[in-house]
């Protein structure tokens, strides 16, 4: 049996337990003539109308209202496109990731401390919350739009394992973000950076977590 090298486990929420991304829903909202996406279009909208940079802000805790009237302004002509973001916002999550759900699952039924870290916006968290139940399987969960903090801010991370009581030490850290990553491992957690659930798995099962 391999010797428990680890005490807790912190998930990351998007793109590690659930998948978003935007374009699942602007391939809807632009359609040529015969129905078919308009990438064009859509790559567009997403680049300079409702970008990252603009996203990552209601990440930080900017409320949904003050994020349209800044876009507003900006691309008045697309008002429809830019309230259906946050309108029509469950469509860019079409639903969990699978493999990486079955192992916080197996955490939480071995009774192993479970942790969320995730840079969302306060107002889409909840109801994300509420239509994906094992999100309530955390012991405790730190979001960005609550705190007005986003990773890799070292403050968000500080929130965190004072929070939940943690030795970054014996905490391993899982996220898609290099950049949230390589901050996780400055303030000494075992890190892994995801890129699917059996690499995952097989890492945790090497620090003798119960998955």
């Amino acid at each position: 049996m391999t010797e428990r090298a680890i005490d807790a486990v912190v998930f990351d929420v998007g793109q590690v337990l659930i998948e978003w991304d935007p374009r699942h829903l602007y391939r809807r909202v632009f359609t040529h003539a015969d129905a078919t996406p308009d990438e064009a279009r859509v790559a567009w909208f997403l680049t300079e109308v409702c970008h990252p940079a603009w996203n990552v802000e209601q990440d930080r805790g900017r409320s949904i209202a003050e994020a349209e009237a800044e876009a507003l302004a900006r691309h008045p002509e697309m008002g429809p496109a830019i309230r259906s973001f946050y309108g029509r916002f469950q469509t860019m999550i079409p639903g969990p990731i699978p493999g990486t759900v079955a192992v916080l699952e197996a955490l939480k039924a071995a009774g192993f401390p479970v942790h969320g870290l995730t840079n969302f916006g306060a107002e889409t968290f909840t109801p994300t919350r509420a239509r994906f139940g094992f999100l309530n399987a955390f012991d405790t969960v730190v979001v960005s739009g609550e705190e007005g903090v986003v990773k890799p801010d070292p403050r968000i991370y500080e929130i965190l394992i004072e929070r939940a009581s943690l030795t970054p030490a014996r905490t391993a850290f899982v996220d898609d973000s290099a950049a949230n990553i390589e901050a996780a491992e400055k303030l000494g957690f075992q890190a892994h950076l995801f890129t699917g659930a059996g690499g995952f798995r097989s890492w945790l099962k090497g620090l003798g977590a119960p998955v």
